[in-house]
């Protein structure tokens, strides 16, 4: 997918304001426990989309959480969607660029992205930025959501269904 085409699908899913969580928060709840965040933690979560996970983390775990996107309507929706599940005080959400975020070294207890690394070039780029800005002992925690085959027409159709489902839920 070229940058162009990428830029396109972003934009795409900011106008829907849609954020792919296949399976509903099951994959970002996993992500998160296996990164060992607790109440409390002060977590990051890159290519937030439209602020679902960072706030879930606050609503059901007291997390404090900083999202960050690309797109700044993705961060408007996240700061609306903070708004209407009353958890504006524990999560921010500022528009940055995974491969050169403006925070300090050592910051957050965890770093989470979901199916955000496939669409750079330089994956280390992004990766050594996740790592600085996580404290010692900290984790970063990774999901790619990727075909590595062709997929069956049940799972296409499965996963075509899904985000049409998604898709209308979120347009209301």
């Amino acid at each position: 997918m070229s940058s162009d085409e990428a830029w396109s699908y972003f934009e795409f899913l900011a106008e829907l304001g849609l954020t792919k969580h296949i399976g509903s928060m099951q994959a970002p709840r996993e992500l998160v426990e296996l990164c060992h965040v607790r109440s409390g933690a002060y977590v990051l979560d890159v290519g937030c989309g439209v602020g679902a996970t960072p706030c879930y983390l606050a609503r059901e775990d007291g997390c404090r959480a900083v999202g960050v996107d690309l797109l700044g309507k993705m961060i408007e929706q996240s700061r609306e969607r903070a708004k209407l599940e009353g958890v504006e005080g524990l999560v921010e959400f500022i528009v940055a660029d995974a491969r050169a975020l403006a925070f300090a070294d050592d910051r957050f207890d965890a770093v989470i992205m979901e199916s955000v690394n496939v669409f750079f070039q330089d994956k280390r780029e992004a990766m050594r930025e996740y790592v600085r800005v996580t404290k010692p002992g900290g984790y970063v925690g990774i999901t790619e959501m990727t075909w590595l085959h062709p997929p069956s027409p049940e799972a296409a159709a499965y996963y075509k269904r899904v985000v049409y489902a998604d898709a209308l839920a979120a347009s209301g």
